[in-house]
């Protein structure tokens, strides 16, 4: 689903903070992305108002990054945390 298959040595990073940052650990701004591209299929479901569900499995079929998964991908790869992404992305 993410495209990261799991490694005996995986390891998740957190920054130790100073007061510089708040004691958050982290420097600057990450954006978190999520973008649907509107193939014809797609726009299809949406003139005829397809159901949101009907909608989210194309995007999905299509290959569309949802913003959960970005910041995922964005935590793997040590730009920021779980809580900042779960802050601004998941309810």
């Amino acid at each position: 689903m993410l495209g990261v298959g799991y490694r005996e040595d995986f390891q998740l990073y957190r920054g130790r903070g100073c007061d510089a940052c708040s004691q958050t650990g982290l420097k600057g701004r990450v954006a978190l992305h999520e973008l649907l591209c509107g193939s014809d299929e797609m726009r299809n479901l949406i003139q005829n108002r397809a159901k949101t569900t009907e909608m989210q499995c194309l995007a999905e079929k299509e290959g569309m990054v949802t913003l959960v998964q970005d910041g995922i991908q964005k935590i793997l790869a040590g730009l920021t945390t779980y809580e900042q992404v779960r802050t601004v992305a998941m309810r």
